[in-house]
């Protein structure tokens, strides 16, 4: 047994003429006269097992093993013409799955998205829903190298909090030893702090929303891209996204070709500039159309439909109302040093200035309507020389409905969590 390398399916082909042991599962089995042709996948490769009558023992295991059984294999490496396949010498069923399946993992069969769900591990043998996620970890893989190459530092934040970070009820309130605690929105506040000493920082984590939304869009469970960064401002911190979208629009369709292969899907092109109007174009632009909407109004899915509708791609929407906005963001007079970033009619990222100083800080926590107290572990920090800073966070799971191409963001997300959902 010592001859043989062990190896995955996808090296194959650099072990032409060798002996190799390799594990995987039967996806398809198909059998032409006296041979048997198995198709195996090991999740990074497939190859062709291919198993004559002559060899008896052998033959007759491969007959009985059922499809998505896990096999063992120890066999030479054929290759002819563009075809790569392993003539067995010895053949194990290490895991044998039990028929009938709930789903199809060939994909054959069409399944609905919550048996999908359901049977996530099985499904992830489906090849678009493998695709899925795999894109889905490339485009975690880039956005670590790209907040890295710019000189941020990666942290890990808190999940279970004293304070809500943003105020308001969408909050899951945690029994933490006899005390009250929360599940974090975000890790607005926690970011802003370490701005002070590490400059740039960025975060990639799951955040937490009660919302009783039931859109194609929406999740109690998210993940989100965050940054901040100390010496600039919102037009600073729309700079440092717009690179981290042409970044990822750059790479993942060439990094995850064979990807995009399967799903016959490519993703738009990275933008050159991004479009930016300010709230108060917007507001124009949808009147236009003849929607009622007053200055101050937050945008609802018709405007924003209608911008989409106008626009359309990659654009910003800057200088909001500071009433929209939470109280930590810069103000000037009724509007914030803020943007929202859209693709279409789907907001992807909110962003802005912060506010530096203590006294402005605490004056905007209790303007809006807020207890200054229960944030006075956050505010004293500010006593001691808070930079300026701007960042923004960005909704993963959204922003990989557009590399994927999916509809509905429970396609993109393992174990999605929704108000009705909370198992598996």
């Amino acid at each position: 047994m010592d001859e043989y390398i062990k190896i995955r399916l996808s090296e194959l082909n650099g072990y032409i003429d060798r002996k190799v042991h390799i594990y995987g599962w039967i996806e398809d089995k198909r059998i032409l006269g006296n041979i048997i042709f198995l198709t195996i996948r090991d999740g990074w490769g497939k190859t062709q097992i291919t198993v004559k009558r002559e060899d008896k023992s052998i033959y007759n295991l491969a007959l009985a093993t059922r499809r998505q059984s896990i096999v063992s294999i120890y066999g030479r490496v054929n290759k002819y013409g563009d075809t790569i396949e392993v003539i067995p010498h010895k053949y194990y069923i290490v895991s044998e799955a039990e028929h009938p399946l709930p789903i199809d993992p060939t994909g054959r069969t069409p399944a609905s998205l919550p048996k999908l769900i359901e049977y996530r591990p099985l499904s992830l043998r489906i090849p678009v829903v493998n695709a899925i996620f795999k894109l889905r970890g490339l485009a975690l893989k880039l956005s670590r190298e790209y907040f890295n190459e710019i000189g941020c530092t990666e942290i890990n934040t808190p999940k279970i909090i004293s304070t809500a970070t943003e105020g308001g009820a969408d909050l899951f309130k945690v029994d933490y030893f006899d005390k009250d605690a929360y599940l974090a929105q975000s890790p607005q506040l926690y970011k802003e702090e370490m701005v002070m000493g590490l400059g740039m920082v960025y975060e990639i984590a799951q955040y937490y929303r009660a919302e009783k939304s039931h859109t194609r869009k929406h999740l109690t469970e998210f993940t989100s891209v965050d940054f901040e960064g100390a010496y600039i401002n919102y037009e600073g911190a729309m700079e440092v996204l717009t690179g981290y979208i042409k970044y990822l629009l750059e790479r993942i369709p060439r990094e995850g070709k064979e990807y995009y292969e399967i799903l016959k899907y490519t993703p738009p092109q990275a933008p050159g500039d991004i479009k930016t109007i300010k709230y108060s174009e917007a507001i124009q632009i949808i009147k236009k159309e003849g929607k009622e909407i007053r200055w101050g109004d937050d945008l609802d899915s018709e405007a924003l439909s209608i911008l989409a509708e106008r626009i359309g791609g990659f654009y910003y929407i800057i200088d909001w109302p500071w009433s929209l906005k939470p109280f930590y963001i810069m103000r000037k007079g009724d509007l914030s040093e803020s943007f929202d970033l859209m693709y279409n009619d789907l907001e992807l990222s909110s962003g802005g200035t912060r506010e530096h100083r203590y006294r402005e800080l605490k004056k905007n926590i209790i303007e809006k309507g807020l207890n200054a107290e229960t944030f006075e572990y956050h505010l004293r920090h500010y006593k001691y020389g808070m930079p300026p800073h701007a960042g923004f966070g960005l909704g993963l799971d959204r922003l990989m409905l557009i590399l994927t191409g999916r509809e509905n963001i429970r396609e993109v997300v393992l174990y999605p969590r929704d108000p009705e959902t909370i198992v598996p």
